[in-house]
């Protein structure tokens, strides 16, 4: 239970500074001594509320404290109607409600107009102090509404920043394959006949064998210039983009983000150049980028085509 407390956020401790104000008249004998155990009865629901994981418990709490602060406003203070914005703190940053659909958000409103009935119909407010009431309602509404889209669209963005990192690992692995079987692909096999051709030599050289030795480091030396020239060309390679594997790489990231996506692509890759295959790459993976960052599509269509004069 005390690690519970703990875990708690300071805000809310310092929210309960605000106790001060109905315990006071009960120190000062304005208010009974059994309004003190009311008190710490909605002190013990509010820190229940932030600490239980017992849904069962949790609307218990949440009834206790609505009942505290409509009793407390409608048959002892007027002034209790600020302590609405303790029940607004716990559905912005507790409940995490997301609008009106929420049972919390009606209980909330619904104890405004129980608050309000009351003092209209057995109190007789004047129309003056009746203002000043909803005012006050008010106020807390909009705080309320206002920090719950806070809290909504800064959950957005933490969201997108989680698919941005998603996909930009994604991208890095697939780069990262990418390079690994072109270094498998054609590496590999050069090693294997270095060595074979390296063990051969030294068993000519024993052998004194010394033309054969000489053909196979000759060979040998050969070979690493050929493989020399292919890592050349695996560094050139990565520079440019295939066009086909491009389209995969965003068809994938298109799903990580929830996008249904359909492609048509009717290019010719006979026809295309290395250097337009490269440049029409990037701008497929920048518009892709574009549309799951800015757009908040769901569906995505990409299609590809060459008419005479440009690539579409």
């Amino acid at each position: 239970m005390l690690e519970r407390l703990k875990s708690i956020h300071y805000m809310f401790w310092i929210s309960l500074i605000f106790m001060v104000f109905p315990i006071l008249p009960v120190v000062t004998g304005w208010l009974s001594a059994w309004h003190l155990l009311i008190d710490i009865l909605f002190v013990v629901a509010y820190l229940g509320v932030l600490t239980t994981k017992s849904q069962r418990l949790s609307w218990l709490y949440w009834g206790i404290l609505l009942t505290y602060v409509v009793g407390n406003t409608a048959f002892v203070a007027v002034n209790y109607i600020w302590f609405f914005f303790f029940l607004s703190n716990l559905l912005s940053y507790h409940f995490s409600v997301g609008g009106l659909k929420s049972l919390h958000v009606w209980t909330f409103l619904l104890a405004q107009v129980l608050v309000v009935g009351q003092l209209l119909i057995f109190q007789r407010i004047e129309v003056e102090f009746l203002f000043y009431l909803l005012v006050i309602l008010a106020f807390v509404d909009l705080m309320t509404f206002g920090l719950v889209r806070i809290r909504i669209v800064e959950d957005l963005k933490e969201a997108q920043a989680k698919q941005n990192a998603q996909i930009n690992l994604l991208l890095a692995e697939n780069e990262r394959n990418r390079i690994g079987q072109d270094l498998h692909d054609s590496l590999g096999h050069t090693f294997a006949m270095l060595s074979v051709k390296t063990d051969l030599a030294l068993q000519l050289f024993q052998m004194e064998a010394y033309p054969q030795v000489e053909k196979e480091l000759k060979e040998i030396h050969q070979i690493s210039k050929d493989s020399m020239n292919e890592v050349r060309t695996i560094v050139e390679n990565l520079k440019s983009r295939t066009l086909a594997s491009e389209l995969e790489t965003v068809k994938k990231m298109l799903e990580i983000a929830g996008i249904e996506v359909q492609v048509e692509n009717h290019l010719d890759k006979a026809s295309l150049t290395q250097e337009l295959e490269s440049t029409a790459s990037m701008i497929l993976l920048e518009l892709v980028t574009n549309i799951i960052k800015h757009a908040k599509a769901s569906k995505a269509y990409l299609k590809l085509e060459r008419t005479e004069k440009e690539l579409i």
